[in-house]
């Protein structure tokens, strides 16, 4: 086999690789996927914050009078307790669930929670 016979064997061969996700999958009922914040209803009360039993949710007030309102999905067991304890049901339960990323920062959501005035 020459050297140009074995540079053109891979392009005259079919794609083995498949498509991902080769269908869409659905979560079962009853499972909840990642919370999301609807910051326009969000009162930073930081109830979530509290109830949360791994401490993925912070919640920082800044100088401004603003708010940093971040949910650290590494750290996120979808427990729902923030769903259930928002007075304001500013968080809900969606039906995402694959979270993968490459980078660290790329899986903490993070709002700006403007105060009303």
């Amino acid at each position: 086999m020459s050297l140009l016979d074995m540079l053109l064997k891979p392009l005259q061969s079919r794609v083995v690789t498949r498509r991902y996700p080769p269908h869409t999958d659905v979560p079962d009922r009853g499972r909840r996927g990642t919370p999301q914040l609807q910051p326009e209803r969000c009162d930073a009360s930081a109830d979530c914050a509290a109830a949360c039993p791994t401490s993925a949710i912070s919640v920082e007030g800044r100088a401004d009078g603003n708010t940093v309102w971040a949910l650290d999905y590494g750290l996120c067991v979808f427990c729902g307790r923030c769903v259930e304890v928002c007075p304001k049901q500013a968080i809900a339960a969606s039906a995402e669930f694959e979270l993968a990323a490459r980078r660290r920062e790329d899986v903490v959501a993070t709002f700006i929670v403007r105060r009303n005035t």
